[in-house]
């Protein structure tokens, strides 16, 4: 006879990607869960629109994604940047997947000076941008850019990745490569890193797995190279908790963005528990928040941020909390500390 209990606990704890279980998406989709959400979290009664003001006041977003870019953005980089003055953050990096944006970001800033100059802004929002890196690891396209004005990051490939497609169960597509066979960061990948260092910028390592971030990891300890996990939780580079704290345990910082917390079409079956459990386990010190937002059916860069915050808080992170994560972490990362 079949044991039709244990089938069932059985079927509950079947994977979603690669921590979600049926059993959990179950709980999130039933029907008394905003009331269990509420009873479980009582501080959430306390939230209203503009809490998140002052945590914004001084605030970097060290992740956005703004037109011009190889896609349709929500908004460009000056729409952004006008939100972020009138909200009084302090400033914003934008991230382009193949090509330089700190040119595009040096132009924004000109103009956000012109509306200060006039009168229009009151607050001037530092604008800066950086180099992506799917075209492959090339080291003299990096030092040609690190001349370039208002560059502040370097992001490793993203959906060129040899780890992306590893982690996406397509190897065989290949990608750009950061390890070697034997475990061992490349050599034009050790030389970026270096340039990183000297030059006082920031990386983010892109969408890759554990088997190539945890070497990437201790090269940039021995190298004082400043990163960050871009967007871990996400599930198309998901990393487990015991992976990122032992990664966040080698310097790197733990990019904990509006996505996947905030729920979209992008991804639409999230548990936004998961971003506070992660905050909790390895510590507001080692985590950096950001927007990762840009995409045209999210809700615009700043307010996302606002909500993200709001949302933060209602889950029981302090502000204190929080204003490490959006104000000296980022502000560590790209070395404006």
């Amino acid at each position: 006879m079949c044991d039709f209990a244990a089938d069932a606990e059985a079927a509950r704890q079947i994977l979603v990607g690669r921590v979600l279980t049926v059993e959990r998406v179950r709980q999130l989709n039933a029907k008394d869960y905003f009331y269990q959400m509420l009873k479980d979290n009582p501080e959430m009664l306390k939230i209203y629109p503009g809490i998140e003001n002052k945590l914004l006041e001084g605030a970097i977003d060290c992740h956005i994604h703004a037109f011009p870019d190889f896609v349709y953005r929500s908004q460009d980089m000056i729409q952004i940047a006008i939100d972020a003055s009138k909200a009084g953050m302090r400033a914003l990096a934008f991230k382009d997947h193949w090509n330089i944006s700190c040119n595009a970001a040096y132009l924004a800033q000109r103009h956000i000076d012109y509306l200060i100059e006039k009168g229009e802004l009151t607050h001037r929002v530092e604008i800066y941008g950086g180099s992506g890196t799917c075209f492959g690891m090339n080291p003299d396209a990096i030092r040609v850019a690190l001349q370039y004005p208002n560059f502040k990051m370097i992001w490793f490939p993203t959906f060129t990745s040899l780890g992306f497609w590893r982690g996406a169960g397509q190897p065989e597509k290949g990608g750009v490569r950061l390890i070697s066979e034997s475990g061992e960061v490349l050599p034009e990948v050790a030389e970026i890193m270096k340039m990183a260092a000297a030059k006082k910028v920031g990386i983010g390592f892109g969408h890759t797995d554990f088997k190539e971030l945890l070497p990437l990891a201790k090269k940039a300890k021995e190298l004082g190279v400043r990163a960050t996990l871009d967007h871990p939780l996400l599930e198309l580079n998901k990393l487990l908790l015991d992976e990122m704290l032992e990664l966040a345990d080698l310097g790197v910082y733990v990019g904990t963005y509006c996505q996947p917390m905030i729920p979209s079409l992008y991804q639409p079956v999230a548990d936004p528990m998961e971003t506070i459990n992660t905050i909790k386990a390895i510590g507001p010190q080692r985590c950096i928040i950001g927007s990762d937002f840009g995409q045209v059916l999210h809700m615009d860069s700043i307010d996302g941020m606002r909500v993200f915050i709001r949302a933060l808080l209602a889950f029981g992170i302090k502000e204190h909390e929080v204003r490490m994560m959006v104000h000296d972490n980022p502000a560590k990362l790209m070395w404006l500390d």
